[in-house]
């Protein structure tokens, strides 16, 4: 059994003997709690003698006592329980000039509850203190100093609550008990000796002014100290501070200096399944926008361009193998029967033209050469070949204009023609902390998701290169790729990450935007088996929208509400509480860090400004 207590309109439960460990101005609290484990056919014995004796005497009192004992002895003969003496006492020590009688009124008060009266004792206190020492409990009177129950009762009256300790785990990120204690816990729930999680992608929510920036400032800090490669997409400068005491690399986005990156600069070994799948991704986005949609054939076709603007940059291209020919004139002779164009024409003349069809062909193709791989080799090479293949496959439908206008923005000449076609500093490599601040785009429908798209690719690269623990987060701007466009490129990095010790967080404040978009709920949080939320007090009309996607349970959403409601706040410096969901291990946390760690981590404009100057 446990007891209630009320916290924020919350009913929370706790153990029966929690009010203990909160008595007004204890210095010392000690709990003897003993229990005696007699010889149980005798104390049967005795209690069937009891019974005899109460039923002699039939009147109200001795028949409920008749049958309180003939429940006892049905409950140890049907579920085999045992008979126990127990005895409990408290002593509580106060300083000299403190009222007693407050300590004494807490406790009458919690225990009454409880329906447990307690026992003022003052004629036997040193038989008692001298009987409760480890091993000196038999010189209890076993008249008065001690009473008959199950053991399950006895154990009801135990202390079970105990200090949370550190676990054991090389990764210890640093929180607070709810007491202000100290304790590590392994924050991927994939390293400690407990494996509680399959992957260490997390997923953070809380509104604006509940510690969401204060507490991944301080999860970050803790990872790049532990030799975690660190990279942040932010769009409110959250980390400037951290990233400047760190020594990291702060990159902001503007139009003098863009973030740049040549994607299709890749080398022969680079050239696979997933390579292909991120640059067709990317080349759908600029075409058809985040929120596009992209029909089967438009999706096989950009595939299909960029395998042979590759293959041609790779291998060139002397002309079809016979066994490509043979394929094509097969696939050409049906197309024309097909079509039955002319119908008078004999099967000589019909194969006569399409071989001069496959020579055409080939010649366009010889024709289209790829000398430097860029966006605007493949601006050039796509726009010839697009038409080509259609023409080829009978394909309609393929707004080639469409796609020519759009691309050109980012190809020589246009708005953006730096973005895709200059190489990143290859240094970036080697940094171990990055954070891209792209605040300046994220209202461009366009470039805020190529921007992050590109920056995801840059934490895949050095995800494969490097050997160590890597994390990506990815701030308020995830809402740029959280389209279904990139849904499958999202599943595809959350499940690749898992394979090279690396992990993607996703960071944000509003509930909409996981109420609202079923790629959040299918790319992301189906992908990430650690969940923290902050104070959700603001979400609390509509949490159980919030519980059902992330499905918590009803223990950790009383849990959650307790958040920042405890009084648990004397003595301690600031701090804020977070839950935080491990697998199905959870618990709330306080984030307590010094000054110092404060001053670096304020995303308060007044005193960033303030630190400036000094």
């Amino acid at each position: 059994p446990y007891t209630n207590i009320e916290v924020n309109n919350t009913d929370m439960p706790v153990d029966l003997l929690a009010a203990i460990d909160n008595i007004p101005n204890a210095e010392t609290v000690v709990y003897n709690q003993i229990v005696f484990l007699p010889n149980q056919k005798r104390e049967l014995a005795l209690l069937d003698k009891k019974k005899n004796r109460h039923a002699s005497i039939p009147n109200p009192s001795n028949q409920m006592a008749v049958e309180d004992i003939k429940r006892v002895q049905e409950v140890i003969a049907r579920e085999s329980k045992q008979l126990v003496y127990t005895h409990f006492n408290l002593i509580v020590a106060v300083p000299a000039d403190t009222d007693l009688q407050k300590c004494t009124n807490h406790l009458e008060n919690a225990f009454g509850r409880m329906g447990i009266h307690i026992s003022k004792r003052a004629y036997n206190q040193l038989e008692l203190f001298v009987n409760s020492f480890p091993g000196n409990c038999y010189g209890m009177n076993e008249d008065y100093d001690r009473f008959l129950t199950l053991g399950d009762a006895a154990m009801c009256l135990m202390y079970k609550e105990h200090i949370q300790h550190s676990e054991e785990t090389p990764l210890k990120i640093y929180y607070t008990d709810r007491q202000g204690v100290p304790v590590a816990i392994d924050i991927t729930g994939k390293e400690g000796k407990n494996k509680l999680t399959d992957n260490s992608n997390f997923f953070c929510l809380g509104p604006s002014g509940s510690g969401k920036s204060f507490h991944m400032n301080s999860v970050v800090r803790q990872l790049y100290e532990q030799g975690t490669d660190v990279v942040m997409v932010d769009t409110g400068n959250s980390y400037e501070g951290l990233c400047e005491y760190l020594g990291g690399k702060y990159i902001s986005y503007t139009e003098e200096r863009p973030i740049t990156m040549n994607p299709f600069r890749i080398n022969r070994a680079e050239m696979n399944v997933e390579k292909t799948g991120f640059l067709k991704n990317l080349v759908l986005l600029i075409w058809k926008g985040s929120q596009g949609t992209v029909t089967k054939t438009e999706d096989r076709l950009i595939e299909q361009v960029i395998t042979e603007y590759y293959d041609t940059y790779f291998n060139g291209f002397d002309g079809f193998t016979p066994l490509q020919r043979e394929d094509l004139r097969k696939g050409l002779l049906i197309d024309d029967r097909n079509h039955a164009e002319k119908q008078d024409e004999d099967e000589g003349e019909r194969t006569g033209r399409i071989e001069r069809m496959i020579d055409e062909m080939e010649r366009r193709r010889k024709e289209l050469k790829v000398e430097e791989l860029s966006f605007n080799s493949f601006y050039e090479f796509s726009v010839q070949r697009i038409p080509d293949i259609c023409a080829e496959n009978h394909i309609s439908g393929i707004d080639i204009s469409t796609y020519r206008y759009m691309m050109k923005d980012f190809y020589r000449g246009g708005n953006h023609e730096k973005t895709l076609n200059e190489n990143m500093d290859s240094s970036l490599f080697d940094e171990t902390f990055i954070v891209f601040e792209i605040d300046s785009i994220k209202d461009d429908p366009l470039l805020f998701p190529l921007v992050t798209l590109i920056i995801m690719d840059v934490f895949l690269q050095k995800m494969r290169i490097k050997k160590n623990r890597k994390v990506l987060v990815i701030e308020e701007a995830w809402k740029a790729i959280a389209s279904p466009l990139m849904a499958e490129y999202i599943k595809f990095m959350y499940k690749t990450a898992r394979k090279f010790w690396a992990s993607v967080g996703v960071v944000t404040q509003e509930i909409q935007d996981i109420i609202g978009s079923p790629i959040v709920k299918e790319a992301i949080i189906n992908n990430s088996d650690v969940v923290m939320l902050l104070d959700q007090s603001k979400f609390r009309e509509r949490f159980d929208e919030i519980k059902a996607i992330l499905g918590l349970t009803d223990v950790d959403c009383k849990k959650i509400f307790t958040i920042n409601r405890l009084e648990n706040k004397e003595g301690r410096s600031f701090f804020r509480e977070v839950f935080i969901r491990r697998g199905t291990t959870s618990g709330v946390y306080g984030v307590e860090e010094p000054r110092e760690c404060y001053m670096t981590y304020t995303t308060e404009r007044a005193e960033k400004e303030a630190l400036k100057l000094y």
